[in-house]
């Protein structure tokens, strides 16, 4: 059985994570991508950051799960990119239903 999964991770900048967005949804490697702006505070190379960047959350099955993570290892832009996965305890079915459609619809290329 396919269960849902979330990955979530961090963008510098709504332009790249718009394209890498699309991507994954035209490949159906994703059903969704959920973007919000925030504000990070963090620890690089010795220093504290305080950045803008998105926020980008996943929205995947199981079976998609491992084709996702080495597609954002791919498209990152980011030397140490932030590639989390939430596994998912409960949702509702007719969401799982569609979840799971969408990332097993063939579209043309």
């Amino acid at each position: 059985m396919k269960k849902p999964i979330i990955v979530v991770s961090t963008f510098p900048n709504k332009r790249i994570l718009d394209s890498i967005a699309n991507k994954l949804v035209s490949e159906n490697i994703v059903a969704c991508v959920n973007i919000s702006k925030i504000s990070s505070v963090y620890s690089w190379r010795g220093k504290i950051e305080n950045t803008n960047e998105y926020l980008a959350i996943f929205k995947t099955t199981s079976k998609k799960k491992d084709t996702l993570k080495k597609r954002l290892k791919e498209l990152h832009p980011y030397d140490v990119p932030e590639i989390a996965q939430i596994d998912v305890v409960s949702i509702n079915s007719p969401y799982m239903k569609w979840l799971v459609d969408a990332t097993t619809a063939i579209n043309p290329r």
